[in-house]
């Protein structure tokens, strides 16, 4: 999972991606870069990308200097793949072609079309294991040396759209001026479409993973882009859309569960009151299943309003008796099991005064390797809790994710062909809840979504996904011997 924004038609578009990735950190904390189109000089693009939070790799210089133009394209990574290295921040640019890419996703058949493209010729960063640079490297040769321009970059994402298998957003700048983007057939991961207008009246442009990525900078949203669909924006800042190649609408439901930000919307759904929806549709289910408590606690920050929700609709005080450290980062998109423990353990403190001979309702927003939810527990215990039933917004997640989260093994996954009553075990809960598949849709209010790691049925084929997942588990396996 990664934060992507491209911006077009205002004099110094590198400042709104900076602001604009500082909204998009959440989605990704190895390491940032920015890529604008050049004003002068001998080289085409420039670019400045470096490890670690985006206020630490670009400073006042870098936009004095460097980064300057009308046209830019920002990414904050996160990475499934590869892990740290450095050689796979983004953006990447291709010089010949002159485009540059930004990329959220998952390629599930990146070795066999990184095998194809070198046979025919192009060339890769030495050691580089990215999928962005094989979707880069699949637009130069569909674009056949012509100079980019909508009907030429049309004709090249088409074919491309048609040999990437898995879930991509994609935005890029090219070296006319232009800002492009596209989603993925099945629209598995977002790319919002957004427009201001500058201190002369003219229109600005940009696109995004999330909506408030633009809105904080002071865009309207226009709307998303579509599954299959790709637009560009020329220098001229005409704007040309256009649907490629559809095959269904299939969001993945962890942006909406967890991964997106709370003042976020996806197709005009609040990100707030979804969450909301996930806590009243949970609620249900507690009193069918008869479950007492004394108290509702949430875990922070993403389970908040679920678990206002599950408070009011069963009569219960909320209490946030768990503490957020603010200066800790996410710990389910930290390298290795040892380093989200340790995260853990400096990212919550108990009040025990709130815990204390109550039976506590613990709201989180999924369970996935249950190494959060366990040590929640245990602090609940060791405050004095009498009970601790522990209640997920989320399904049981039981299978791997090809598209972007990190979670390539069964194995690793707390829920995977277990009952409620074993979880429960598993974790040192007295109980454990979690929301229906019926539910999610409801809360969602969407029929159709990428289910794949609750269900195993994935929208698209996944036959060619064990080499990328052995990989992903072989990265992991290292990190953890250094670690």
């Amino acid at each position: 999972m990664c934060g992507i924004i491209g911006v077009s038609g205002t004099t110094d578009a590198a400042r709104d991606v900076f602001v604009g990735l500082m909204n998009l950190q959440h989605r990704g904390q190895d390491g940032a870069g920015i890529l604008t189109l050049a004003e002068s000089g001998s080289e085409l693009f420039n670019l400045q990308k470096g490890s670690g939070l985006i206020e630490n790799v670009f400073s006042e210089r870098s936009f004095k200097k460097g980064l300057k133009g009308k046209t830019a394209l920002g990414h904050t990574r996160y990475a499934t793949i590869g892990r740290q290295d450095p050689n796979l921040l983004q953006p990447f640019f291709d010089a010949r072609s002159t485009i540059g890419i930004g990329h959220n996703g998952n390629i599930v058949n990146v070795y066999t079309l990184r095998d194809e493209l070198a046979e025919a010729g192009l060339e890769f960063t030495p050691a580089s294991e990215s999928d962005s640079e094989v979707i880069l490297k699949l637009l130069a040769l569909e674009l056949d040396g012509h100079e980019p321009s909508a009907p030429h970059m049309f004709k090249a994402i088409e074919a491309s759209m048609h040999r990437l298998v898995g879930s991509y957003a994609v935005v890029g700048i090219d070296g006319t001026g232009g800002l492009f983007g596209f989603r993925d057939p099945d629209g598995i991961r977002p790319l919002v479409f957004g427009s201001r207008l500058n201190s002369e009246g003219l229109p600005v442009y940009a696109l995004a993973s999330e909506s408030i990525a633009l809105t904080y900078l002071g865009y309207t949203i226009e709307n998303e882009i579509a599954p299959g669909e790709a637009i560009y924006i020329g220098a001229d800042r005409k704007v040309s859309r256009q649907v490629l190649f559809q095959r269904s609408t299939s969001p993945c439901m962890f942006e909406s569960v967890y991964f997106s930000r709370v003042e976020s919307e996806l197709e005009t759904h609040s990100i707030y009151e979804t969450r909301f929806q996930l806590g009243l549709v949970l609620a249900e289910r507690i009193k069918e299943l008869g479950i007492v408590a004394d108290v509702v606690v949430p875990v922070p920050e993403t389970s908040r309003s679920a678990a206002i929700a599950i408070a009011e609709a069963l009569d219960l005080p909320f209490r946030e008796s768990l503490i957020k450290n603010r200066y800790v980062n996410r710990t389910f998109i930290l390298d290795g099991h040892a380093a989200r423990q340790e995260a853990i353990r400096r990212k919550l403190s108990p009040i025990p005064s709130e815990i204390k001979g109550k039976r506590c309702l613990v709201i989180d927003d999924s369970i996935v390797r249950g190494t959060t939810a366990a040590q929640i527990i245990e602090l609940m215990r060791q405050s004095g809790a009498k009970e601790v039933i522990m209640a997920s917004t989320c399904p049981q997640i039981q299978f791997p994710c090809y598209y972007g989260i990190d979670f390539p093994s069964q194995d690793e996954l707390v829920a995977y062909n277990c009952t409620d009553e074993e979880v429960a075990k598993k974790l040192g809960a007295d109980r454990v809840v979690f929301q229906t598949i019926e539910g999610l849709r409801k809360a969602l209010k969407k029929d159709t979504l990428c289910t794949g790691c609750l269900t195993g049925s994935y929208p698209t084929d996944i036959t060619c996904g064990s080499d990328f997942q052995s990989q992903r588990l072989k990265d992991r396996t290292t990190l953890i011997r250094k670690s």
